[in-house]
């Protein structure tokens, strides 16, 4: 849950008296998917409670993802860095590069959608 991340950062940065970064975070803006591949999140079970599948759904996800990594004390809360935000279902832009025939898992989770737009997530990030 977004809580048990602000506990561990919190923890993590006191207990090392180390500075913190979320490595890798991402949400999806849609269920769908893009390149028939089948996505790592595609059924509601699968989505944090409050957070819908929707291009504001995924900016509040990483808006709130962000003001937590703020919100860790001292300021040891660096910032964040969104996986594959640029991994959109494109041909010949799946997971193998060797082998074009391959999808990837995460199109729906991009900050772009599947026209290339960039959606309202992006611009949680321009902050």
């Amino acid at each position: 849950s977004l809580g048990d991340l602000q506990a561990n950062l919190n923890d993590i940065s006191a207990r090392y008296g180390k500075d913190v970064v979320v490595a890798e975070t991402a949400y999806p803006f849609v269920l769908g998917d893009a390149d028939g591949w089948g996505n790592l999140v595609g059924l509601p079970g699968q989505l944090v409670a409050g957070y819908p599948a929707t291009p504001v759904g995924q900016a509040a996800n990483q808006r709130d993802v962000l003001s937590i990594v703020r919100a860790v004390p001292n300021g040891r809360g660096l910032g964040a860095f969104y996986w594959d935000a640029t991994w959109t279902g494109v041909a010949g832009n799946g997971w193998d590069p060797a082998d074009p025939t391959t999808g990837n898992a995460w199109e729906n989770q991009a900050l772009f959608d599947f026209d290339g737009r960039p959606v309202p997530a992006m611009d949680v990030y321009r902050r």
